[in-house]
């Protein structure tokens, strides 16, 4: 499974008939939870290319380093 490169920490948790997943993004510096009764991973996990946070990163990244190769 990939994962997003940000991604700091992910836990899935079972609570009864919910899952409760926990994840950090390192690039909004935020501790996140997403709740689902099916096995639903968050975007981080799934899709994360399509990821606004994972995307502007990756732009500001892209920048800087073209900046020093250029």
């Amino acid at each position: 499974m990939r994962r997003c490169p940000y991604l700091e920490e992910f836990v899935k948790d079972r609570r009864s008939v919910l899952r409760v997943y926990r994840f950090d993004c390192h690039v909004d510096r935020k501790s996140k939870r997403k709740y689902a009764l099916s096995d639903s991973p968050p975007i981080c996990v799934r899709t994360y290319e399509d990821c606004p946070l994972y995307q502007a990163e990756k732009r500001r990244e892209d920048r800087t380093i073209t900046r020093y190769t250029d």
